[in-house]
């Protein structure tokens, strides 16, 4: 019986010390933190000097991920140098809506950074209609997607796209967001067409009757 008391006192004891070694301490505290994955200002959640033990993985990451831009964050504490790691995914925008960017997931976000000259434009009547068309704008083929300047949406809730052909510009009239898959290929067989090398305009609304101009 005093065995089994001296045990329990003892792992009482261990966990006291043990409490007090990671929590009060100045033994395993934030000697440095480091952030990973973006040049964009991110507010310093975790101080040099505060208890290791008080730094909550999750509730850090949790943090950075409430800013749009962020699309994931990993911390993560080394016990023996005491350096916090704080690394951030940033959200991969495909479109610009009025000074905004689109990502894939249809997150709309702001960052401070030039803005990549191969980014099309949507041009639509509120963010709502330009995540919609985002949304559209992923189920184009590489070979229209990567050409787009322009995505404009009509009121209707019609496509119109500007695209770039060899150094021209050519507006593709797409219509609805249906038949997309004939849409394209129709596309690609007119431009291979010689007679409409120097075509401006063309209309997809309808693929099975094409107007080209």
């Amino acid at each position: 019986m005093k065995n089994k008391k001296l045990i329990a006192l003892s792992a009482i004891l261990i966990l006291v010390i043990a409490s007090y070694v990671l929590g009060w301490s100045t033994l395993f505290t934030v000697s440095s933190v480091e952030v990973k994955g973006t040049d964009q200002y991110l507010p310093q959640n975790v101080q040099v000097g505060e208890k290791l033990a008080r730094v909550e993985p999750r509730a850090v990451a949790a943090a950075y991920e409430k800013f749009a831009f962020v699309r994931d964050a990993q911390v993560s504490r080394n016990w023996i140098s005491g350096k916090v790691t704080i690394e951030i995914t940033t959200r991969t925008p495909i479109a610009i809506f009025n000074n905004q960017f689109i990502d894939e997931s249809g997150k709309v976000f702001e960052i401070k950074a030039p803005v990549p000259a191969s980014l099309p434009q949507i041009q639509a009547a509120d963010v709502e209609i330009a995540v919609a068309a985002a949304e559209f704008l992923t189920s184009l083929p590489d070979e229209i997607r990567s050409n787009l300047m322009i995505l404009k949406v009509r009121s209707s809730g019609s496509y119109v796209l500007e695209v770039e052909v060899k150094g021209r510009k050519v507006e593709v009239r797409w219509g609805f967001a249906t038949d997309n898959a004939l849409k394209a290929r129709v596309y690609k067989a007119l431009l291979a067409q010689p007679d409409n090398a120097q075509l401006k305009r063309m209309d997809l609304s309808a693929p099975h009757a094409p107007i080209v101009k």
